[in-house]
C-alpha cells in the first residue's frame, strides 16, 4: 500500500484561525462614518430597508453598495469605506478573521467590497443569531462562513501561496506573539524567537509577509483592544490593564491615534457593525 500524505494541507490546517468576534442583529442603528475600517472582516447581512437609502463607498475602487434587502455586503479587514447607514435599516452583522499566521489575515490585501443578492441565506442569518442551540448554531455560522469564503479569497494567488510558504520560518514569532503578546512586546522579542538579529528580521519579515513587524505589533493590539472593548462592558481603564498598558491615558492615546477616535467612542459606533 502506498500512501500520499498531503503534508502542507494539514500543517495549514492546524494552524488556521477562524474566530468569530461580534454576531448581532441591529433594528435601530444610524451613522454617518468617512474614512472608516477594521481589523476584522465584516459581513452584513440586510434584512429591511431604512426609509432613507443606505450605502457603503469603497473607497479604493470608488463603487457604491446599496443596502437593500436581500443583499449580503462583505467589508474586508482594513479596507477604507465611507458608510452611511439609515437608522432605520436592519441587518445581521457578523465580524471575523481569518489568519493561516496569526495577526496576518488571509484578506489583508483584498482589493475590493464584495456583494452578493441572498435572500435565503440573509433570512437564515437572523434566524441564527436568534437561536438559543449556541453550538449547532456555530457549526452552521462556520459552514457559512467558509462558503464565502471559498467564494472570495483568491486562493489560487500565487502571491499568497508564496506568502504562505515563507511564513513558516516566523511560526516562533508568531506563536509567541498569540500567546504572549502586549503592549509591552518588542519587535526584538520576535527576531530572538526565531534566532535572527532584529535588522535581519525586519528586513526579511516585511519582504516576505507584506508588512512590517511594528505594523503587525500594531495590528494585533489594536485588534485585541477593539475584541474587548466590542464583546463586553469592560472599562476603559480594565482594557489597558490587560493589555499591559502602562496607563489608561497611553492605551486611550495608542487607541485614538491608530484609528482617530477614543475607545469609548468606537464602543459606540462599531457595536452595531
Amino acid at each position: 500500500m502506498i500512501v500520499h500524505r498531503k503534508e502542507t494541507l494539514l500543517r495549514h490546517h492546524a494552524f488556521t484561525r477562524l474566530p468569530l468576534v461580534h454576531a448581532a442583529f441591529v433594528d435601530s442603528y444610524g451613522c454617518d462614518l468617512r474614512g472608516n475600517s477594521m481589523g476584522v472582516n465584516r459581513l452584513l447581512f440586510i434584512c429591511e430597508a431604512g426609509e432613507e437609502p443606505s450605502v457603503i463607498r469603497d473607497l479604493a475602487t470608488t463603487t457604491t453598495l446599496v443596502l437593500t434587502p436581500g443583499r449580503v455586503c462583505f467589508l474586508p479587514c482594513n479596507h477604507v469605506v465611507d458608510l452611511h447607514l439609515d437608522p432605520h435599516l436592519q441587518f445581521v452583522s457578523w465580524q471575523f478573521s481569518l489568519e493561516l499566521f496569526y495577526g496576518v489575515d488571509v484578506f489583508t490585501a483584498h482589493p475590493r467590497c464584495e456583494v452578493l443578492e441572498e435572500v435565503s441565506l440573509v433570512d437564515e442569518a437572523r434566524l441564527l443569531v436568534e437561536r438559543e442551540a449556541e453550538l449547532g448554531t456555530l457549526w452552521r455560522v462556520n459552514e457559512i462562513l467558509y462558503h464565502l469564503i471559498a467564494r472570495w479569497c483568491q486562493t489560487d494567488s500565487a502571491h499568497l501561496q508564496q506568502r504562505v510558504e515563507k511564513g513558516e520560518k516566523y511560526r516562533p514569532a508568531l506563536d509567541f506573539l498569540r500567546y504572549l503578546g502586549d503592549a509591552t512586546t518588542t519587535v526584538g522579542q520576535l527576531a530572538e524567537r526565531c534566532g535572527m538579529r532584529r535588522d535581519t528580521f525586519s528586513r526579511q519579515f516585511r519582504r516576505d509577509m507584506g508588512l512590517t513587524p511594528k505594523r503587525l505589533l500594531t495590528r494585533v493590539l489594536l485588534n485585541q483592544a477593539s475584541a474587548r472593548l466590542l464583546a463586553r462592558e469592560a472599562s476603559v481603564k480594565t482594557v489597558a490593564e490587560e493589555l499591559k498598558f502602562s496607563s489608561e491615558f497611553y492605551f486611550s492615546r495608542f487607541f485614538k491615534q491608530h484609528t482617530g477616535m477614543a475607545p469609548s467612542v468606537f464602543r459606540k459606533l462599531h457595536a452595531g457593525f
